[in-house]
């Protein structure tokens, strides 16, 4: 019994020993992180203080200038994807805040905002808002943060097990393409003044629903820089209200899809492209690049703009 015991010890050591030495990243991949973080995107990022991982709080100023040793790259891929997570998750709650106060103005009787509900029934616009605009950029996203994980020796993305791990957050924008498949019932009917209201609810407890998890997953792993949660909307309904001012009649939704088209192309340049991350219109994966190619963020945001798919005009 003794001996077994001392066998099942060593052979235990033995396994922590060549597990450690199995995290020490190499240097091909601690050179590929290095050279992202030149991009000058990830200091412009401000969404972001601090992260949570490991039971330590991880600056992100420190994370992106503090040169990678080897035998810490695998935690900073990690606590990198979990920074990016939040970033990206934060996007999606604006996007999602956004649509769901249109839905709440159409919904409630204050007069007030009368010059917001004058296209409460535009269900089609709607839907083309989602499938267009805001599916294309959760996907976008989410292959950024699929392709930062990859470099880790053990990737998130691989194993069910992680499904309660800070890379939930990921999983959760797998989830948002998934509001198609219930839009795309045969008896939701846009031109049945019957089903729009019901189309309106799924959307707006689908939405709800995500912002709730994201807003867990971000509490538990985020400390953003505090801010109006409301900024945009309060931003765009200003802007909306000085255009009809001047007696330009403009349909809110069409205002509201124009502006978010425009903050999504924003997203896209700033916290993608800029970040270093590459599109590959054939796979429609997104890639990193190698340390040897030069940065030309014009050029790749033209690629990244001229293949994302284009908005239907409502």
């Amino acid at each position: 019994m003794f001996s077994l015991k001392l066998f099942m010890f060593i052979f235990l050591l033995l396994y922590v020993i060549l597990y450690i030495k199995a995290h020490n990243s190499p240097e091909s991949t601690i050179k590929q992180l290095d050279n992202l973080l030149k991009y000058p995107g990830w200091k412009n990022l401000n969404d972001v203080s601090s992260i949570k991982f490991c039971k330590k709080i991880q600056y992100v100023k420190n994370l992106i200038e503090t040169p990678t040793h080897y035998y810490k790259g695998e935690q900073k891929i990690r606590a990198l994807t979990i920074y990016l997570g939040c970033t990206y998750a934060k996007v999606m709650i604006n996007i999602f805040s956004i649509i769901i106060k249109w839905q709440e103005i159409c919904k409630n009787q204050n007069k007030e905002d009368d010059d917001l509900k004058n296209e409460c029934i535009y269900t089609k616009e709607l839907i083309n808002i989602i499938a267009k605009l805001i599916v294309p950029i959760a996907i976008l996203l989410k292959g950024a943060l699929d392709a930062l994980d990859l470099l880790h020796h053990f990737p998130w993305a691989n194993f069910k097990m992680f499904r309660n791990k800070p890379y939930m957050i990921r999983l959760l924008f797998d989830r948002i393409g998934y509001i198609l498949d219930e839009l795309n019932d045969p008896s939701l009917s846009c031109d049945d003044t019957s089903t729009n209201s019901l189309t309106h609810e799924i959307v707006y407890k689908f939405f709800k629903s995500i912002i709730e998890l994201l807003q867990v997953e971000t509490g538990l792993f985020c400390e953003f820089v505090p801010s109006n949660t409301n900024y945009l909307w309060d931003e765009w309904v200003q802007a909306y209200r000085a255009i009809n001012n001047q007696r330009v009649k403009l349909i809110f939704l069409k205002f509201l899809t124009i502006k978010i088209k425009d903050y999504i192309k924003t997203v896209i340049l700033e916290k993608y492209c800029h970040l270093g991350f590459k599109f590959d219109p054939i796979t429609e994966e997104t890639f990193l690049p190698t340390p040897e190619e030069p940065i030309d963020l014009d050029l790749e945001f033209k690629a990244i703009d001229e293949e994302r798919p284009t908005p239907v005009q409502i």
